[in-house]
Order: structure tokens, then sequence, then C-alpha cells
């Protein structure tokens, strides 16, 4: 019998990946030049491209491709948003999710490479370079990552219980999101951001407009590789979408000096995309895991099974895994696991 996937190995299912990579492409660089925020009224290719700054011939093709994609609407040579891109694409609207795609454009080339890292072994700029080098790269990076992080840091607030926790540490905090939520369950919480200095910077800039939360935030610029961590520090340690960008080494060690900085009684919380035993479901994180390859040194999406024996191995016990989002496109998983109490 022909594999049960066989049918879809036809020309349709070439063209249908054909188009999946133009509409992205296509997709991408409209959120970059802000397109849809010029788009909230009616306008004209030459309204539009004065506003944006862009030439006319290659706009006028490209909002045509956009009304074809269910993006934009045309009429008498003007074109508006539809309700869909006006919710999600438009700065400033509550649901914005175009700095993700803007970040999704600026490593463009990291996948345009990935012939090149199969064949050399690794890639040709790792995520560290990007930061450091590319301009604007780790504030779009940041604004990305909140862009997708307000649903599941809420969820993993909601599903903590137990002992109020007093101080936590936040390791590779990016925009600080998830800690954001976890202070707001708990007002007696303190929360400490570790992150590099530049990361740090942006960050303060985002959480400068939670005021109140601010005052119970401390930040600290270093490299959570190399950073002492402490000793029984912490009640709560988060390592949310760092686990990825490592490799199992690097992983391990983290585990481990997290297990060192907490107290007795403490938890971490390891939130990540992760994958089934055989490693190809579910399908974002199987294709997540080529995104790590093309520019991380070592990263890559772990199993469940891989963070359970990180834990065993580092002094943790009583790991549960929580299912994060499980109905999006994009589900992730939290291992919660306690560092035993003294006796």
């Amino acid at each position: 019998m022909p594999p049960s996937n066989s049918r879809m190995l036809t020309p349709d299912f070439i063209v249908d990946t054909v188009m999946g990579y133009r509409k992205a492409k296509v997709l991408m660089v409209a959120a970059s030049l802000e397109l849809f925020t010029h788009l909230e009224r009616w306008r004209s290719v030459t309204e539009l491209c004065s506003a944006a700054a862009i030439k006319v011939r290659p706009a006028e093709v490209m909002l045509d491709a956009l009304v074809s994609m269910g993006l934009l609407v045309k009429s008498n040579g003007r074109y508006r948003n539809t309700p869909l891109a006006g919710r999600f694409l438009v700065r400033g609207r509550t649901a914005y999710m175009g700095d993700n795609l803007k970040y999704q454009e600026m490593i463009w080339d990291a996948w345009s490479d990935l012939g090149g890292v199969l064949k050399r072994g690794r890639a040709k700029r790792c995520l560290e370079r990007w930061l450091l080098e590319r301009k604007g790269f780790t504030k779009e990076y940041l604004l990305g990552m909140r862009n997708i992080a307000s649903a599941p840091s809420r969820q993993i607030a909601s599903l903590l219980n137990g002992d109020s926790p007093r101080a936590m540490l936040d390791v590779g905090a990016g925009p600080g999101t998830y800690s954001l939520a976890l202070l707001r369950k708990y007002p007696g919480l303190t929360a400490t951001l570790l992150d590099l200095p530049g990361s740090g910077d942006i960050a303060k800039r985002i959480i400068g407009c939670h005021h109140r939360l601010a005052r119970r935030i401390k930040f600290v610029a270093a490299d959570y590789k190399t950073a002492d961590l402490g000793q029984e520090a912490y009640d709560l340690i988060l390592l949310s979408h760092i686990t990825h960008d490592e490799g199992p080494a690097v992983n391990q060690r983290l585990i481990a000096r997290s297990f060192e900085a907490l107290r007795p009684g403490g938890k971490v919380l390891i939130h990540d995309f992760m994958l089934d035993d055989d490693r190809v479901q579910p399908g974002f994180a199987a294709l997540f895991s080529v995104h790590m390859a093309v520019y991380t040194e070592a990263g890559r999406v772990y199993t469940a099974g891989e963070y359970r024996d990180w834990l065993v191995q580092a002094g943790f016990r009583k790991a549960v895994f929580h299912p994060i989002c499980a109905l999006a496109k994009n589900p992730s998983v939290l291992a919660v696991a306690s560092k035993p109490r003294l006796r």
C-alpha cells in the first residue's frame, strides 16, 4: 500500500507550496512597510506610494496580490483593508501582529541559506550575531516575540497554584511578557529579568508603560549561558522560549544552574515548543526546528522526554507537562518541576 500522504504529491501540492512562500513574502514585506496601517482608509496607488515612499508599478501588482489573498479590498482603483487586516496588521490595534512579520522578514536571508546550512553543517550567522550586528534586529525580534506571547503568558499564569512566590528570575526574558503575567497574578512577587544588554534596554522601554508592575522589576544585563544565577535566591525560575536556541549541553547546564538558584520547594518553569517522541509532530514544531537550524549555533526543538531527563539529572522532581494554547497553529508546552524541600 502507498503511504497515506502519497495523494499530496501532486502538481497541486507543488503549486500550493510555491504559492505559500510567495504569499508569505508579500505579506511580510507589506507589514514591514506598514502598508496596512496606511490603508485604514481608501487610497489610490499613487496616494499610498506617496504615504509609504514606494514606487507605483511594483506597488500596484503588490496591492492586487493582497486583494487576491483576502487582506485588501479594491473598488474603482482604490484599496482598503479587510476587517482581518484591520484587526491584526494595523499598528496600534490590540491584536497587532505586524512586528512578528517584520522579524520574519528580517531573517528571510537565513532561510534562503538552508541549502548552505545542510552542506556546511551550521548557520552562516547565529542568533547572537544577528542580535549584535543587524541594525534594528533586536527591537523587531523582541516586539515580534511580544506579539505572540499574550495568550500563552496568561494561560501559564492561570496554571500555577500553591504558595505565593516572593521572587522570580526570568532567564532570557525578552520583552518580559511572561513576567508581567506572573506579576499580575502574584501581588507580592518581584521579578529579575536577565537578558543581553541591548535586549534589556528595549524591554525597559516596553515595560515602562506598565508603571505599577515596572516598580517590581529589576533588570540584569548578562548572557544567561555564563551569568551567575545565584544560590537559593528565587522561588520561581522561568525559561521561556530559550532552550530551543541552544544545544543539549547548554540546556543541561542551564537547568542544573536553575536548580542551584532555587530555594527548596521552588519551581522551574520551562516553556517551549516540544515535539512528540518521533520528532515529526506537531508540524509547527518540526518546521520550527528547521528555523533553529538556519540561524542558531546548535538549537533545535526537543521532546518532553528530553526535558524530563534533564530535570531529573539536575535533581528536580514531580515534573508535570501542560499543553499551552493547544488549539492554536503553534501550540507549546509548559514543564513545571519542583526542587525538593528540606527535611
